[in-house]
């Protein structure tokens, strides 16, 4: 397995990195002609998870087993391809032209879009401070874009508390402690991407499972952030 410089990987040294800018008009057109009732279509992720109580969402591509290959690409898809299309091809350009992403391709194919989905923070709403702990996850690149926001909401990675604005792209270290903050009377709306780097090992590979590829089972200890990790520290 290749081994690249430090912070390379998902768990980076940092805890915004932004990758671009896009216009996201085409998306608020779209997201404008929604019902409240298309919000509340699926209701799965704020009922599981406690964090997320005061959101809504909207599943692209999406699958609540949270798997790493095969993605299910859901009904909404359709209806937001035109927008949503020119978005996941300024993530691709991105990471496929990394080294990892260069290199990684000859051996394991190209990079790709396990997961995209708008998610809606009530207004006055927030999502606590957590970490997100499983595979896939931790082995994906987790992109926001700001569709509608406005100064009063910031987002907290670490000890770093920034306003994403319209339309920029950044990704998080969401393997560090993060939490949005909606002080706001209006509605906060972000695409959420994962990308895959395919067989691009986590950071702490090296010292697990030398020489062997990063799968659920070898990574469960790191994954759920049972074993210290000191290869980024904040």
């Amino acid at each position: 397995m290749a081994a690249f410089a430090a912070g390379n990987q998902v768990n980076f040294a940092g805890n915004f990195k932004k990758i671009g800018e896009i216009n996201v008009e085409p998306f608020k057109l779209l997201i404008n002609r929604l019902s409240d009732d298309h919000w509340l279509l699926d209701k799965e992720r704020q009922a599981k998870y406690e964090v997320h109580r005061q959101t809504q969402n909207i599943g692209l591509v999406y699958d609540y087993d949270f798997r790493h290959v095969k993605p299910t690409v859901q009904p909404p898809f359709s209806y937001f391809e035109p927008a949503l299309m020119p978005i996941v091809e300024t993530v691709a350009i991105y990471y496929d032209n990394t080294a990892e992403g260069l290199e990684l391709a000859k051996r394991y194919g190209q990079g790709y879009c396990v997961r995209a989905s708008l998610v809606k923070l009530m207004p006055g709403g927030s999502i606590a401070a957590h970490q997100d702990k499983n595979f896939s996850l931790n082995h994906s690149h987790r992109v926001h874009i700001p569709i509608i926001t406005n100064p009063k909401v910031t987002f907290t990675v670490g000890a770093e508390t920034r306003h994403l604005h319209e339309g920029e792209i950044v990704e998080i270290n969401n393997r560090r402690m993060h939490s949005v903050e909606n002080a706001s009377q209006e509605s906060r709306i972000h695409l959420l991407i994962d990308w895959v780097i395919a067989g691009e090992p986590c950071c702490c590979a090296t010292t697990v499972h030398p020489n062997e590829l990063c799968n659920p089972q070898l990574c469960m200890a790191t994954d759920r952030l049972q074993l210290p990790c000191n290869c980024h520290p904040a």
